[in-house]
């Protein structure tokens, strides 16, 4: 018995000493996680604080950058400026297109076969999305300044003493002028523009609008500051811009990556420098100061820009064919006022790389998907392409316009009519977001047509490109299914543009 209590008294003993070991495990182990948290805590505020000082560093650096490019730039303007001869903008070229769609006539069991080797015209590059430059935040408490983009209420950090006043429009006045800016006071007013530009999603010529705007309303009107603050600003962007005196008027001078037509320019160095002015003309004096890291703007856009939605009134679009497709569209107002005075270029990607609007898409999409969904690729293509045809009304810029206007495909929506151009835009916008296939514009001598890469075995007459097989597809063809060529083009060569990369 007392063997069992002795063996019972050890137990407990040992498990004390166990316990009391556990405790002190389970110390020394808290201790070591603490150890552990305390290194990774400070390996943490150590990195952060690298980052911090690195930054600071960076910015320190481009400040510095910032200061000395605007200093020599300042000392440039007081140079003598060159002259050179303003040429009046040119006009689109005229298309000679037929004054009505022409229609399918029945006719034998087509024909199809490879069209005439074309000319190819290579995928545009990219457009990049603006670098926005590190430019500090304005103070939150200074003032602001309220105006109005297409009528969306828009506002920059600007207090009363950001209004200067050249002496002049001559070299030194500029000079002075540019000294004034490229202080830190401005910079608030930079990054605010940069921040507008972002939230508004504007392209190249979106922004130099943009700034316009501002500029007006933060010197009551018109002048020679505006453009001084405009060139500056767009310099501080990264976008190449000179500047130019016409008598005592200033006038910003910029080249774009593609032509427009109807704005004066001057050529220097064999580049195209257009003037935001479309009657001007005669001499003029250019200071050509290049400044560091400036890229010629871009004329496409990435997409349409975010502007305050004031519906336009709906429209009914139906396929003749396919009466299930049935579509009533309203358009926006102000994005319509905008790309009604977006510059007019024969880049055919800047029309269907801005896409559709959000708008739009919703009054087209759910519908469209709905229907093509299960269908073949060539079923769907058909389809689409009976849209395009029987629910828009046919007509030629000149009789719609008096002159040659390609349309944005928000515009078919809007405008009346539209003619061959502009469905294949909207056709190659459709058959690209909808079906994911890879789409080209086929230019005749007085037409426009699309051709389509599909991925699936589909009879038609077609190109031969890059060793992929493009299927015609007329959307101006009335009653003509994938794969008809209008009988006149059949043996024509055509000039294939590549609307994708």
């Amino acid at each position: 018995m007392k063997t069992n209590k002795k063996i019972v008294a050890i137990l407990l003993s040992l498990l004390c000493i166990g316990i009391a070991s556990a405790q002190i495990n389970r110390e020394k182990f808290g201790n070591y996680q603490d150890s552990i948290r305390q290194q990774y805590n400070k390996q943490q505020k150590d990195a952060q604080n690298k980052y911090k000082s690195e930054l600071e560093k960076s910015r320190q650096e481009y400040a510095e950058f910032r200061r000395k490019a605007n200093e020599e730039y300042a000392a440039s303007l007081k140079k003598a400026w060159s002259a050179t001869k303003m040429h009046i903008g040119e006009k689109p070229p005229v298309q000679p297109k037929p004054k009505t769609a022409p229609s399918i006539t029945k006719s034998p069991e087509p024909v199809f076969e490879p069209l005439p080797k074309p000319t190819v015209v290579p995928p545009p590059q990219p457009v990049e999305p603006a670098n926005i430059p590190e430019i500090p935040n304005p103070t939150p408490s200074s003032p602001t300044i309220q105006f109005f983009f297409y009528n969306t209420p828009c506002s920059v950090h600007a207090s009363d003493d950001l209004r200067f006043r050249l002496a002049s429009s001559e070299e030194k006045a500029v000079a002075n002028a540019w000294k004034i800016l490229s202080s830190s006071k401005y910079d608030g007013l930079v990054h605010d523009c940069l921040e507008l530009r972002k939230n508004l999603c504007l392209s190249d010529w979106g922004y130099l609008q943009l700034l316009q705007g501002m500029s007006y309303k933060l010197f009551g009107g018109e002048g020679n500051e505006n453009v001084v603050l405009q060139m500056y600003i767009l310099t501080q962007s990264g976008i190449k811009v000179r500047l130019a005196r016409s008598d005592t008027r200033l006038l910003l001078l910029i080249p774009f990556d593609n032509a427009i037509y109807s704005y004066s320019f001057i050529t220097i160095d064999g580049e195209k420098y257009y003037a935001i002015d479309k009657n001007l003309s005669g001499g003029v004096v250019v200071c050509n100061v290049a400044y560091p890291g400036e890229r010629v703007a871009h004329i496409a856009m990435l997409e349409l820009p975010q502007l305050k939605y004031s519906p336009n009134p709906e429209r009914n679009f139906i396929s003749h064919k396919y009466s299930e497709i049935k579509l009533s569209v309203a358009t926006n107002k102000n994005l319509i006022d905008y790309l009604n005075n977006y510059p007019i270029t024969g880049a055919w990607n800047c029309y269907t790389q801005a896409s559709l609007s959000t708008q739009v898409k919703n009054a087209l999409y759910p519908t469209l998907k709905s229907l093509l969904r299960g269908k073949s690729q060539k079923e769907a293509a058909n389809m689409l392409l009976d849209f395009l045809q029987t629910a828009f009304n046919y007509a030629t810029d000149q009789d719609q316009f008096g002159y040659e206007r390609p349309l944005f495909g928000d515009e078919s929506f809007f405008y009346p009519q539209n003619d061959c151009e502009d469905r294949s835009i909207l056709y190659s916008i459709l058959v690209h977001e909808l079906l994911g296939l890879d789409v080209v514009m086929v230019n005749w001598p007085g037409h426009l047509a699309t051709a389509v890469c599909f991925t699936e075995n589909v009879e038609g007459d077609y190109f031969s490109i890059n060793g992929k097989r493009y299927v015609i597809c007329d959307p101006t063809y009335i009653g003509a299914s994938v794969g008809m060529t209008m009988p006149q083009f059949k043996n024509t060569e055509a000039k294939i543009i590549q609307q994708y990369s």
